[in-house]
């Protein structure tokens, strides 16, 4: 039997308990359309190109980088930041 329990709910981030069998998971999940809108925001509206805010991660993500243990991997972020599936994050569209 699945059993989910919320533990945290601040904002637009949710943090679940999942028992099932013997198991436990903790899991995430955060509503992102705010963070979506507030890149737009910043893309439409940048700077110029002596000061470049590049993109807004969201918490689950910074989550999940550390879970996964390349939080502090330069590299890894570029990575991350140059995925095409990741581009609505982005506020300026070059190359990282």
């Amino acid at each position: 039997m699945k059993v989910k329990t919320v533990i945290a709910h601040k904002d637009n981030l949710r943090t679940e308990l999942i028992t099932e069998d013997e198991t436990i998971k903790a899991v995430t999940t955060q509503d992102v359309s705010k963070t979506l809108k507030y890149v737009k925001d910043l893309g439409d509206n940048a700077p110029g190109k002596d000061l470049r805010h590049v993109a807004e991660v969201p918490m689950v993500i910074y989550e999940k980088a550390v879970i996964e243990g390349w939080a502090n991997d330069q590299e890894a972020w570029k990575k991350w930041l140059n995925s095409p599936e990741n581009k609505p994050f982005r506020t300026w569209q070059g190359k990282i």
